[in-house]
């Protein structure tokens, strides 16, 4: 807070004024009371600190309402003592510097009001609003109210009118929600900083006009004569000024132009006679005098200031010779608004854009005493003050009035203060909400229940009925008003141009050199700015320096030279600019004849009219007051309309919630209106149709009950989100637990069961359309689990459970008894080679070629033998229990076929199958490399059986998916579905166990392999495996 109240700005920054000791100080707090701006600063901060405090819900102690009292009963009298410090300027308030003073009180009101609520409010939050609040409110607004009948010059406010307030303070520290706590707090807080500023800006109003009394009569302004005496230390090294332009300069850079004194400066020759003039402002210094001054004896003795006795006080008068023998001559006036700018000064500086702090007048002499003090009294809306000063010519009556504006224009303007105090505050609390806890909005949803929000429509359309209308009436009223002063305007600049036309007209343009000083005088008779053309050139003007500054277009403009001097109109207004500033400019003709000796007068008259202004200012005001007031009756509206409408909703509404529960909807209650008769008709008719469909439906599921009861499978239902919406008695006796609606599944059973649910997760995740089929080893027990999908909505599954422990174990009797056959053929086949083998070498032991025999039959017997461990290697392959497997891996099944293919491929041209790779490697897939490699050798092996000449190894499907594709035999299609079928071949020589070990094995990787042949054509056999990272490791073994 201190490095932004002592920050450095610059004086042309909009903020220099805010944070500037001339129009606001108070010693009461050092740097932070020094301005405007660095009392909001710290009132801001605290602002904050009490936000903070107010949202951490202080726990009530026992000083905690001792210190929110204390805070109470000082904030009035800290708030009035602040707005002491609040300084008028001497030009006028502006509204921007108004509401920078309004503003500091008002934050550090809501500051202190606040802290002391956060204090007395305690850690809970009530629901409803408390009768205190509103009346706070409109006790505030009362007090206020009667604050402006109260007030008299003399003292302000009556000592006990301060205590008023403490009821509204009081009020609004009840615990209320947070939102109208804080327009509460807002409301009381700026009601009360509005009247302390508007009170202290009245106060300092007063002063100005009581220090602009006393000034006057004979009293000394040391300095003016100070500022003039400086100013003629210098003079004699100045240059002799020889035009209005040279003098303008020279006040330029004198500290009087930045004094604002009432000024006139003109160059005379030691004789008397003047040079050149500008006047500032009306001085009551006639020529006759200030060239008795110039001649003057003292005048040679080096430049002197002189005190002159004048109407309406004391003027100074220095007279210094310059280089080249001429006299300066500049007089001072008193800082009085009873010395006007001339119209010069106010071409150049236009008039003030604030409204006047008061007016002056002065009486004709009288023969009373003078006083000493301004006598003030209240007078209805005005405050007067009177004193009568000693002048020449006798006494007169100095007559002060100070414009309090009356109740209406202050209740408005009061009225839109405290809005904009409402606004501020809860800025300050938002900004503080994103400051202390990063809380930031969600612009998305509030958008979306802006646009969907009925209340927020009613009340836009609302609001445009009732603004429309007020817009439309403030643009009429705006263009009324600035016609009405344009027409008078323009008839004022007739008159005079009708009144300077005769002696304009009579002028001897053969003598240019005259034309100026006669166009002078006669702006001086008529008290009019004049400017003369001739042949559309500048030929005078009443006020040259404008004309030296180049503030004055030397040439008629073309549009009003067309008009006047081509198209012989005699006069006309248009609007234009001077020295940047906007005026209004009548021209006529006063010479007819043709444009190289026709004679153009324009009188040209300033647009910055204060009373205009203010009359303006105050149509805006009233007619924003207006709009406001749209607008909170047109959000009231909005919300009396809402509530209608939300009242036979919202009975709606409870008898949907009574409908889907199941329980009978409450009746509606009569007088709702009658657009909502069919729609609560038919909503009967829907609750009647309801209850019957629940009814059936009833009846339907206790059917289905009764039969899940008497099946012997265990039926499981489930949503999206396992959670059980329907069981049967015997799935919740395989599980071993309770299975109530609304069980997870995850929680149900012992801890074994978590694969089956991993499953069934697996399943919903995946978004299946086919049944599923697994067996889990649970407790000893084969539980054979088929899962169904119900479909897309409602999203769920279907679990059926069936103890397939009996029939397995009957199955795999039968299934060993097989395989025994199968194992005795097999074996049987090739023993009978080696027993006829056996045999012939004993017939041939004595015979001679024995050694040729006992090789031949040798290798006989020992391929037999291969055999017969080949065999004995396949039927243990297919019988290895699966709990022997090693875990899954992530595998690149393009490179393990790369492999295989190669390996087949070393016998080069001489082999008569050629093999190939076809396909692009993609992520890896869940499964063993050694068994994928021998599965595919299996399958190579298959093909070249089948006497394929070509077969390809293909890989797609993103690197998840190997075809074998041969153009071998081929399978006839009666014999497909037994391929996989142990001990089924379609050679001589094979196993038949090849496919069925494949199968097996792609099995237990969680994949899929089938099989597509046409019989001549060749075979395609396919195997589909599952994405490593979509498996999880804890099912890979199942």
């Amino acid at each position: 807070a201190w490095c932004l109240t002592r920050a450095p700005l610059s004086p042309a920054s909009t903020l220099a004024a805010f944070f500037s000791p001339a129009t606001f100080y108070r010693p009461l707090l050092g740097v932070f009371t020094s301005s405007a701006g660095s009392l909001t600063v710290l009132a801001a901060l605290m602002l904050f600190a009490a936000g903070v405090l107010w949202r951490r819900g202080l726990a009530r102690q026992w000083w905690s309402p001792v210190l929110a009292g204390a805070l109470v009963l000082v904030a009035p009298f800290v708030v009035r003592n602040l707005g002491r410090g609040i300084t008028p300027p001497a030009r006028g308030v502006s509204i921007p510097l108004w509401l920078s003073w309004e503003a500091a009180l008002a934050v550090a009101s809501m500051a202190l009001i606040l802290l002391a609520a956060a204090l007395a409010r305690g850690s809970a939050e009530p629901r409803r609003v408390p009768w205190p609040l509103p009346a706070a409110c409109g006790w505030a607004v009362l007090a206020a109210v009667a604050g402006l009948w109260l007030w008299e010059p003399n003292g302000a406010w009556p000592d006990w009118y301060t205590y008023v307030w403490l009821p509204a303070l009081a009020g609004v520290l009840v615990p209320a929600p947070r939102r109208w706590a804080v327009v509460a707090i807002a409301t009381v807080a700026g009601t009360a900083a509005a009247l302390v500023t508007w009170g202290a800006t009245v106060e300092g109003r007063l002063a100005l006009a009581d220090r602009d009394a006393r000034g006057l009569g004979g009293e000394s302004d040391p300095l003016a004569a100070a500022m003039l005496e400086r100013m003629g230390a210098g003079a004699a090294a100045l240059p002799a000024p020889r035009t209005a332009g040279d003098l303008y300069t020279l006040w330029l850079r004198s500290p009087l132009a930045t004094a604002d004194y009432p000024t006139a400066l003109s160059v005379w020759t030691p004789a008397g006679e003047q040079r050149a003039e500008l006047r500032l402002a009306s001085l009551d210094l006639a020529p006759s005098l200030m060239a008795a001054l110039v001649r003057s004896p003292a005048t040679r003795g080096g430049p002197r200031v002189e005190r002159v006795p004048a109407v309406p006080g004391v003027h100074y008068v220095l007279i210094a010779p310059v280089q080249g023998g001429a006299v300066l001559a500049v007089g001072v006036g008193p800082r009085s608004r009873l010395v006007p700018s001339s119209r010069l000064a106010r071409f150049l500086h236009g008039d003030p854009a604030a409204v006047p702090p008061y007016t002056i007048s002065l009486s004709l002499p009288s023969p009373a005493a003078a006083t000493a003090q301004v006598v003030w009294e209240r007078a209805g809306w005005a405050a007067r003050g009177e004193r009568r000063v000693e002048l020449p010519g006798g006494v007169r009556h100095v007559h002060l009035r100070v414009d309090l504006q009356g109740p209406w224009p202050l209740l408005v303007r009061g009225a839109l203060v405290v809005v904009v105090d409402v606004m501020l505050l809860a800025g300050c609390w938002l900004l503080g909400v994103v400051l202390a806890e990063g809380w930031r909005p969600q612009i998305t949803p509030l958008l979306s229940a802006v646009r969907s929000s009925y209340r927020l429509r009613l009340a836009a359309a609302l609001a445009g009925f009732f603004g429309l209308p007020v817009l439309a009436f403030a643009l009429w009223s705006f263009a009324r008003v600035s016609n009405e002063v344009r027409d008078d305007r323009d008839l004022l600049i007739r008159q005079t141009l009708k009144d300077a036309a005769g002696a304009a007209g009579a002028l001897s343009f053969e003598r240019p050199a005259a034309v100026p000083a006669a166009v002078a005088e006669l702006s001086t008779q008529l008290d009019a700015d004049l400017w003369l053309y001739r042949d559309g050139v500048l030929a005078g003007t009443s006020t040259p320096v404008l004309g030296e500054l180049g503030l004055v277009d030397p040439f008629l403009p073309p549009p009003a030279f067309e008009r006047l001097a081509l198209e012989d109109e005699l006069e006309l207004a248009a609007d234009g600019t001077t020295a940047g500033r906007p005026i209004r400019i009548g021209y006529r003709v006063v010479v007819a004849g043709p444009p190289e000796t026709q004679a153009i007068l324009a009188a040209p008259q300033l647009l910055d009219d204060q009373a205009v202004r203010q009359q303006q200012e105050n149509l805006a005001l009233t007619l924003l007051c207006a709009a406001g007031a749209g607008l909170i009756a047109a959000i009231y509206l909005a919300g009396l309309a809402a509530r209608g409408l939300a009242r036979p909703v919202a009975a709606l509404r409870e008898a949907a919630v009574a409908v889907g529960r199941g329980t009978p909807p409450p009746a509606f209650s009569p007088g709702a209106p009658r657009e909502f008769e069919p729609v609560m008709t038919a909503f009967e008719r829907m609750a009647t149709d309801v209850r019957t469909s629940q009814a059936a439906l009833e009846d339907a599921q206790r059917r289905i009950a009764q039969v899940l009861a008497n099946v012997a499978t265990g039926v499981i239902a489930v949503d999206g989100g396992l959670r059980v919406t329907l069981a049967n008695a015997r799935a919740a006796e395989l599980v071993g637990g309770a299975l109530e609606r609304g069980t997870n599944l995850r929680e149900a059973g012992a801890g074994e069961w978590t694969a089956v649910w991993n499953a069934v997760a697996e399943f919903l995740a995946r978004g299946a359309s086919e049944i599923l089929e697994r067996e889990f080893a649970i407790g000893g027990r084969q539980i054979r689990v088929q899962i169904a999908p119900l479909g897309p909505e409602p999203a769920g599954c279907v679990v059926a459970l069936d103890d397939a422990t009996a029939l397995t174990r009957a199955a795999r009797v039968l299934a060993w008894g097989e395989m025994a056959r199968q194992v005795a053929h097999e074996i049987k086949n090739p023993l009978t080679p080696i027993r006829l083998g056996i045999q012939h070498l004993q017939r041939a032991y004595r015979k001679a070629d024995f050694d040729n025999t006992l090789r031949d039959t040798a290798g006989r017997i020992l391929a037999e033998i291969n055999r017969l461990d080949a065999i004995a290697r396949a039927f243990s392959r297919f019988g290895s229990p699966a709990e022997e497997a090693l875990p899954l891996e992530p595998v690149d099944l393009h490179a393990v076929a790369r492999e295989v293919v190669q390996l087949y491929s070393l016998g080069g041209a001489a082999s008569a199958t050629r093999f190939e790779l076809a396909g692009e490697a993609g992520p890896p897939v869940e499964a063993r490399r050694d068994e994928v490699k021998e599965v595919l050798v299996n399958l190579l092996e298959n093909a070249r059986n089948a006497g394929a000449r070509h077969v390809v190894v293909r890989v797609s499907a993103g690197g998840r998916q190997v075809a074998v594709e041969d153009d071998g035999r081929g399978i006839p299609s009666d014999l497909l579905p037994r391929v996989f079928e142990p001990a089924f071949s379609t050679t001589s020589s094979g196993s038949g166990l090849g496919l069925a070990i494949a199968k097996r094995l792609v099995d237990s990787w969680g994949g899929t392999i089938t099989v597509t042949s046409t019989l001549g054509a060749g075979t395609t056999v396919t195997i589909t495996l599952v994405p490593a990272s979509r498996r999880p490791q804890s099912d890979a073994a199942h």
